[in-house]
């Protein structure tokens, strides 16, 4: 009795097959991954600013200050920065009740690991997770410096453009080679100018040319490649061209050429 079998060729060819249909769906697969995860980073910056302007509904319509401490920024600097400061990510947790809405699924660093290490306490890991989130608040324009060095959160109804204003945007805590994020995101990001901002303290603008600063885009960091997401001071949030976080604005000079573009505030009401 003869007994059928595939021939060598026929195996051959059946898994070329299968190799090129693999070429073929797994770039797709890998595309679907990352939509899904910037799909989910958007469902948690309606979560952050939701819970930011439930905040302010319950503090006389003013948004929580980008951090509060005894003595001012400076003591994030303390060999125990937990014991005195409540990072703003800290303060709206009330209404939020979730830490990990602050990470970006896109971001490698976002893990206890990396925003956990070297502390021993909750407290620590709650700071640490605040300090390093991947919503960079936009302080400059909504929680200024003032000469104290304390921060003050704005009055929702003293901006032109609730609408059109940024509140936080997809941020890095660090970069060592060019488009390469190291240790999470950074609680604050910086806008391509301080025109009208009346911050006290300005980190020296923007180092528009160089990929591998923080200072590149201020803090802001597309990990969706070309695309940011970006939360706004009346509630809503949105996937957004990368280029749209200097519209109106020459990053080069920090000046704003546009008020009627640009997304960070200051303009009179």
């Amino acid at each position: 009795m003869l007994r059928k079998a595939f021939t060598l060729i026929e195996l051959l060819v059946v898994i070329a097959i299968i190799a090129i249909l693999a070429a073929i769906l797994f770039p797709v697969f890998a595309q679907a991954k990352v939509a899904a995860k910037r799909t989910t980073n958007l469902s948690n910056y309606k979560q952050d600013v939701t819970a930011m302007l439930m905040y302010a509904a319950d503090s006389s319509d003013v948004i929580a200050p980008l951090e509060v401490s005894p003595n001012g920024y400076g003591d994030v600097f303390s060999a125990k920065p937990e014991l005195l400061v409540q990072n703003y990510g800290q303060l709206i947790q009330p209404y939020a009740k979730n830490f990990m809405i602050l990470r970006h699924p896109l971001d490698s660093n976002a893990n206890d690991q990396t925003l956990w290490a070297g502390t021993t306490t909750q407290l620590a890991h709650e700071f640490n997770e605040t300090q390093r989130a991947n919503h960079g608040y936009n302080y400059m324009y909504l929680s200024t410096f003032v000469g104290s060095q304390q921060f003050i959160g704005v009055p929702l109804t003293s901006l032109a453009r609730s609408a059109q204003t940024i509140l936080t945007v997809d941020s890095v805590w660090d970069m060592s080679t060019p488009r390469t994020p190291l240790g999470g995101g950074n609680w604050f990001v910086q806008a391509p100018s301080y025109w009208n901002s009346n911050t006290y303290w300005w980190f020296g603008g923007w180092d528009f040319g160089n990929a591998a600063s923080w200072f590149q885009y201020g803090g802001a960091f597309d990990y969706a490649k070309g695309q940011v997401n970006v939360s706004y001071c009346d509630g809503h949030a949105k996937s957004q061209p990368t280029p749209t976080l200097w519209a109106g604005a020459n990053p080069a000079t920090s000046s704003v050429f546009n008020w009627d573009v640009y997304l960070w505030g200051g303009q009179p009401q």
